[in-house]
Order: structure tokens, then sequence, then C-alpha cells
């Protein structure tokens, strides 16, 4: 019979160990927007949150991908399946190491990072990781019977919820490094949208004005693709148009003025349940109206894109509406 090697009770401690940090993460990181929304924490805290949180991911994707690779099958007897699969799963956790130490020195190197796609190097790290994982289970099934590596499956486990859990905050971050730290966007940037009913809304904490040209130099050249709109048809047909397309969106309008062609409304974030106030102007013109919309955050600097997603949805939906 061929030799058996009993499993090492640290590594299978290890492993247990690997399994908790990834539910850990996985669970910091998802309480976040519950206790944001009841008011457990603030802004600074989400911050502290993630980052425990992504720590512990990271913990359970590197130190469970090293570990997997240290876990010995209990007999040295192997078949050709199993050992194909294990040298391909051994390449995908040392490509996902390589991609790793190549993001992580663009983050701290300047110049590096200059000539690097942070967002693409994460992508292909998740990628990576994620084949691994994959192959680790079809290594772990691929094992003669009787020769199962101890732990490897907990580990396994435990770095899939790691990346679940890592990739929010760390795509958070690389948004907020890459985007402009801006949190008020408009189709007019000369002569933004005035907000009336929200500027005096006690539940506001926007104050309404606009910051000027470094905000509006900042738009320009992060999103230089959001513009005002004319549609075809007068105000009035406009204006209940718009007004569709807002509830539809699920925005709660707070305000209305056909004569002045305003609307203002509320759109409240699914996870976190962030109140970002929106402002729809009309303007008759030759030929049609002229739509102008302007959405800001009430809290943070950096909106990390949400509303210039915003608006580019609104004006796409507004074309598309009957």
């Amino acid at each position: 019979m061929p030799s058996r090697r009993p499993p090492s009770p640290a590594k299978v401690r290890l492993a247990r160990l690997v399994f908790g940090l990834g539910w850990l993460a996985a669970l910091t990181i998802a309480s976040t927007g519950p206790a944001y929304r009841r008011g457990f924490i603030d802004v600074a805290g989400i911050q502290t949150t993630f980052g425990l949180g992504t720590s512990a991911a990271l913990a359970a994707i590197i130190g469970g991908l090293a570990l997997s690779l240290l876990l010995p099958a209990r007999e040295y007897r192997r078949t050709i399946i199993a050992t194909g699969i294990g040298w391909l799963y051994r390449a995908a956790v040392l490509c996902v190491f390589g991609v790793t130490v190549i993001f992580l020195a663009s983050r701290a190197v300047p110049s590096l990072g200059a000539r690097t796609d942070s967002m693409k190097l994460l992508g292909i790290a998740g990628i990576g990781a994620l084949v691994a994982v994959a192959l680790g289970i079809l290594w772990a099934a691929a094992q003669p019977a009787g020769t199962a590596r101890p732990g490897l499956l907990s580990t396994l486990v435990g770095v899939t919820l790691g990346i679940a859990a890592a990739y929010v905050p760390l795509n958070w971050r690389i948004a907020a490094d890459t985007l402009p730290r801006i949190n008020d966007i408009t189709t007019d940037t000369l002569h933004p949208p005035a907000f009336m009913a929200l500027r005096t809304s006690n539940d506001s904490g926007n104050g309404g004005d606009y910051a000027g040209e470094p905000v509006a130099a900042a738009q320009r050249a992060g999103y230089p693709d959001i513009r005002s709109l004319t549609l075809k048809e007068p105000a009035a047909e406009a204006f209940a148009r718009i007004e569709r397309t807002a509830r539809a969106l699920g925005w709660e309008i707070v305000g209305e003025d056909t004569a002045q062609g305003r609307l203002e409304a509320v759109a409240i974030t699914r996870w976190f349940g962030f109140k970002d106030d929106i402002v729809v102007r009309l303007t008759p013109v030759s030929g049609g109206t002229k739509i102008d919309i302007r959405s800001r955050s009430r809290v943070g600097v950096s909106d990390l894109g949400t509303n210039a997603a915003r608006v580019r949805q609104f004006l796409a939906r507004l074309q598309q509406a009957p």
C-alpha cells in the first residue's frame, strides 16, 4: 500500500482560520450599508469598517491560496488527471500572486501607477483567483478515494468569500483615486440649475451653491460626455415626460414648478441609503425644449461616479420614454 502522510493539525487549523477570515470579511463588508442606514456608523465609520473588512479579505485570499499549496494529500499516489489539474492550480495561484504584486507596486509607486491600469489589474487578479478556486475544487474532486487534502475545500471557500468581500471596497478605492473628486454633476456648468425646494429643506445637507469653475473643470475632464439634451416637444409635454421618467427611476419628487420649468427630487442609493439631491430645468428653445439636470450628493467629497451615472441614466431613459 502507498505510504500515508497524516494531516498536519497546524495546517488544518490554518485552513479553518482562512475559512473564518473569509466569513468575517464578507459579513463585515455586508453590514456597512445596514449599519449606516440605521445610524450605527457615520461616513468615517464606513471607511474604518471597509478597512477592517478588506484586511480580513486580503488575508483570507493570499493566506488561503498560499496555504492550499502546502496542504498535502494523505497518500503519495497520484492520478494523471489529479496531477495535471494540480499543476494548473499552482500556475493559477502563482499568476494571482504575480498580478497582486504588480497591483500593489502600482499603488505604491506613482510612476509605475501612471503606466498601469489598476482596475484591469484588479479584475485580472480577481478572475485569476476565481479560476484558481474552480481548479482547486476540481483538484480535490480528482483525488483518488481516501486521498483528499484535509482543509482544502474550507480554504477555498474562505478564499471565495474573501474575493467577494474585497471587490467592493477595492473597487471604490480605485474609483476614488481615478475619478474626479467632486460630488456635484450638471449638464450646464456655466449656469447650473439651482435648487429651490431642496435649498430650504431641513432634511437636506445641500446648501445648493455650485462651487464654480474648479468643479466645472474637473467634470469636463472626467465626464466630457455629459451635456444638455434638447427634446422636440414643447415645455408642457416635456415636463410630463420628465416627471414620468423621474418616477420610473424611483426618485422622490419634492418640488414641481411647471411655470418655471423646474422639477426637484431626491434619489436614495440602495446599499447605504445616501440621499442625493436632483434638479431638472426646462428651457424653451427654437424647435423644442432644452433639458438640464444637476445631481449632487449630500455627503462626501467624491461621489465615486454615482451622480454622473445617474445623469447619464436619466438622459438615456428620457430619450426612450414615450
